[in-house]
C-alpha cells in the first residue's frame, strides 16, 4: 500500500470513528437505583441526575459513584459493539483497548 492509499484509508477510518460517536452520543440510557437516577449516553457523558427521594448525602454519594461507573461500563461496551459492527475484526490488532 503506498503513502496515499493509507492516508486515504486513515481518513475514512477517522471519519467512520467520528459518525460512531455522534451515534453513541445520541443514545440516552437511564439507570436508577436507591431514588437516585441517571441518564447517560452511548459514551458515558452523564446527561442528568434526578433524586426520586431526599438522601442522606453519604448514601447518594455512594449510590451516584455505583450508577456513573455502571454507566461507563454499559458505555465502553456500547463502544465495543458499536466498533465490532463497523470494522469486524480490524481493530483487535490495532491495540486501541476496545
Amino acid at each position: 500500500m503506498n503513502i496515499y492509499d493509507f492516508m486515504k484509508n486513515l481518513k475514512n477510518f477517522q471519519e467512520t470513528m467520528e459518525e460512531v460517536k455522534k451515534e453513541l452520543r445520541e443514545e440516552k440510557d437511564i439507570l436508577e437505583k436507591d431514588g437516585v437516577e441517571i441518564v447517560f449516553n452511548g459514551l458515558g457523558e452523564i446527561l442528568n441526575i434526578e433524586f426520586k427521594e431526599e438522601k442522606d448525602c453519604e448514601k447518594v454519594k455512594t449510590t451516584l459513584i455505583e450508577l456513573i461507573n455502571q454507566a461507563q461500563d454499559i458505555a465502553r461496551d456500547k463502544v465495543k459493539e458499536s466498533f465490532q459492527r463497523k470494522f469486524g475484526g480490524l481493530l483487535g490488532g490495532l491495540g486501541l483497548g476496545l
